[in-house]
């Protein structure tokens, strides 16, 4: 198996400690985005991951393509082309505030030059598609690129998983797009990341998992993260619907608790490669909510546990 994974790669900027960013005098850095976050995941699982992307031609575009190979990740369908890097910021929550993520992405040199990915050259070879809305997000080139990337796909004849993950923040002043085009390629995947929040969206009012199976005849299965907290600790479970039934997780804690962002995409790697090694929807699930759990110990965006230390941590 080999996993093409297409998106924007950003850097993420962090005032350590807490601190407000109003206040900060420094700022921690990590190399970002969904997509890679999923590819250097499953290249860290020991699932083969190539990332399609395009990258500023200057030192912060060199570093991302390191961290990249750094972890096993293809690199050979990321393009270099003159612009920026995306951005975005985090502060986290502290006493009387409540944190949260600042993006600076327009204009980057994926915003404007992701239309120049070759697909049949970035999915040569490979065996699965794997899509996020986030890049829905940044506008009509990077929606041109993805439906594209759709189309190649479909001409290789590869399975395609799309994660919703919709962000409010992304899609000021396009927000009436939001719904139809996360459908669109909702509609176009075969294995489809939704929360209830993005179930509501795609099909508008109160919606499950199973009203998504019957509303996408091309969608197999349709997978979430399940969060609750229980007096100050948050619980995970997880949930994985078919067309041959439910599979669910009850919410455990989760300890330890340092960093969340990017956990939904350990979750996502970590349900591709099961499915990609050949496992029951039911041991997939397992794996992928166990990769999820752990990745919150861990600094950072992304997940870099191999598949024995998730297993053995079970």
């Amino acid at each position: 198996m080999t996993i093409v994974c297409f998106g924007e790669m950003l850097l993420r900027l962090a005032p350590a400690g807490g601190t407000a960013l109003g206040e900060a005098d420094g700022l921690t850095l990590h190399v970002a985005g969904a997509e890679a976050n999923v590819a250097i995941s499953l290249a860290s699982l020991g699932t083969a991951a190539r990332m399609a992307t395009v990258l500023p031609d200057n030192a912060l575009g060199t570093r991302a393509l390191h961290t990249l190979t750094r972890y096993g990740v293809d690199t050979t369908a990321c393009l270099r082309r003159p612009g920026r890097m995306g951005l975005f910021y985090i502060e986290s929550p502290r006493a009387g505030r409540e944190g949260g993520f600042f993006y600076d992405r327009a204009g980057s040199a994926f915003a404007r030059e992701a239309a120049a990915l070759d697909w049949d050259r970035a999915l040569a070879g490979a065996t699965w598609l794997h899509l996020s809305g986030l890049t829905a997000a940044l506008g009509d080139g990077a929606v041109a690129a993805m439906r594209n990337a759709v189309a190649g796909a479909r001409r290789h004849g590869l399975p395609i998983s799309f994660d919703c993950n919709f962000r409010p923040l992304l899609w000021q002043g396009r927000d009436d797009e939001a719904a139809s085009l996360l459908r669109e390629f909702a509609g176009a995947s075969h294995l489809l990341f939704a929360s209830d929040w993005d179930a509501r969206l795609l099909l508008g009012g109160e919606a499950t998992a199973n009203d998504l199976l019957c509303a996408l005849p091309s969608v197999q299965w349709v997978a979430s993260t399940d969060r609750t907290r229980h007096g100050d600790t948050d619980h995970l479970g997880g949930v994985l619907a078919t067309r041959n039934g439910m599979n669910r997780i009850a919410p455990s804690p989760i300890t330890p608790f340092v960093d969340r962002v990017g956990a939904g995409d350990a979750f996502a790697a970590g349900l591709l490669h099961g499915l990609a090694r050949g496992w029951d929807d039911a041991d997939a699930l397992r794996f992928a909510h166990r990769a999820c759990q752990l990745k919150h110990g861990i600094p950072g965006d992304f997940s870099t546990l191999t598949e024995r230390e998730v297993v053995g941590a079970s």
